[in-house]
């Protein structure tokens, strides 16, 4: 191939790519321009936090509070536009050693530290524990306005309360894990604002 063919290919393979490009940049720009952003929110958590044993005394409910916890999203999320929807994935597994009985999960989304565990809950779960049983509870919520508006900003916190409600003579002992905590954001993208 000669000097001037290769020049000639290389231009016309330029023009190319730049036209695919412009129009890639106009079907970006006619449409709905969604970012999809995924939260693993239980990554923010110190690995300790995660795992709690527990001692429920027989036929008296017991609970326990983890302090709130800061969520730092990716900086200038902001600036993405707005929030239009979120959805959140919760799990939770009871490792039940021994008694009969059920725990609850709740937690709660702020924009403040303090206020965190006073706001409605984002999510409760509920489940039915039995002696050496592992089970898990798990939920799929749609975020409200006020939840998704903490979205748009670049950090909120996150608080946790942990109960437990024994039924029987021997009260409840094992061990909670936090497996999930995930968000699935959809927000707009304004390209040219």
């Amino acid at each position: 191939m000669s000097f001037r063919t290769q020049h000639s290919w290389r231009r016309q393979h330029t023009v190319k790519v730049l036209a695919a490009a412009v129009l890639g940049l106009l079907a970006v720009s006619c449409g709905k321009n969604r970012v999809l952003l995924d939260v693993d929110v239980r990554s923010f958590m110190d690995e300790n936090t995660l795992t709690h044993p527990y001692a429920a005394p027989p036929l008296v409910p017991f609970s326990a509070r983890l302090d709130s916890i800061a969520v730092n999203l990716v900086e200038g999320f902001q600036d993405f536009g707005s929030a239009q929807s979120a959805t959140l994935d919760i799990g939770v597994d009871y490792a039940n050693e021994i008694g009969t009985g059920s725990g609850r999960f709740t937690i709660y989304f702020s924009d403040d530290a303090a206020t965190a565990p006073s706001t409605p809950p984002v999510a409760v779960l509920d489940v039915n524990l039995s002696p050496d049983t592992v089970s898990r509870s798990e939920a799929q919520i749609q975020a409200d306005p006020r939840v998704l508006d903490l979205f748009t900003q670049k950090k909120f916190w996150m608080s946790v309360q942990m109960e437990w409600f024994p039924t029987g003579a021997e009260g409840l002992v094992g061990t909670l894990h936090i497996s999930e905590v995930r968000v699935h954001l959809v927000s707009t993208l304004d390209i040219f604002g």
